[in-house]
């Protein structure tokens, strides 16, 4: 079984093409997409809504919105926030906003023992520290490329760090990934995103497991295991 961890599956138009062969950690954007994401995995059984509102879209969004897409969650049982986060690098203006969203979904992953699928673009280290503050234990690090000296950290905390495609054409995420123990991955494909030339897609999950095949020397079989198996362990409540 593949493992995606990060998927815009409300963009996707053959989802019917990954049954049988994928599990899917389906993000969203803001509150229209996490109810067509929930409403996506009542179709397909082998996607993992995740609801949340993204950092680019905070300026869109309220708190009152936050708190309302929350109860949505706990009434769905829905285990996972994502797409969620902060983010200095692209949007710093409404970075006061995108804390005050963050501390909301925060919360309801404390209580709720939630899964957070984190967007941390040039806040690796703040949103790692509120996780500790808010003692949060389930959290996903999408497309890492923070600080390296920040990995063991991640590491020793017990949260993962996403194997993007991207590595194929981007040098630090390519160094992150070799420097973490399979223990703590877990592959994604962020699709259908376009990162420079690379179009992003679940397709290119099997390159990313032939390359943790070759950095650890095991089997591709054995690393396919360990990453489902990491799924699994990160989704039991």
């Amino acid at each position: 079984m593949l493992i995606d961890m990060h998927v815009h599956c409300n963009e996707l138009k053959d989802l019917d093409h990954y049954s049988g062969s994928h599990l899917f950690a389906c993000v969203a954007e803001d509150v229209e997409t996490s109810k067509a994401t929930i409403e996506l995995s009542r179709r397909f059984h082998f996607i993992k809504p995740c609801v949340g509102i993204h950092p680019w879209n905070i300026a869109r969004s309220s708190v009152e919105e936050a708190r309302s897409l929350m109860e949505i969650a706990v009434s769905n049982n829905i285990e996972c926030l994502g797409e969620v986060g902060l983010d200095s690098r692209f949007v710093p203006e409404t970075l006061p906003r995108q804390r005050e969203v963050f501390k909301i979904f925060l919360d309801y992953a404390r209580e709720y023992d939630l899964v957070l699928n984190l967007h941390t673009a040039g806040t690796h280290r703040e949103v790692f520290q509120m996780l500790k503050t808010w003692r949060v234990e389930k959290a996903y690090f999408h497309w890492y490329t923070g600080p390296e000296d920040l990995i063991k950290e991640l590491i020793d905390s017990g949260y993962f760090i996403g194997v993007n495609p991207s590595w194929k054409i981007q040098e630090k995420h390519y160094r992150i990934i070799s420097k973490t123990p399979l223990s703590n991955l877990l592959t994604e494909s962020d699709a259908p995103y376009q990162y420079k030339s690379l179009s992003l897609n679940p397709e290119l999950i099997s390159d990313s497991l032939d390359l943790l095949a070759r950095l650890h020397n095991l089997d591709r079989g054995i690393v396919e295991e360990k990453i489902e198996e990491n799924f699994r362990r990160l989704f039991t409540r």
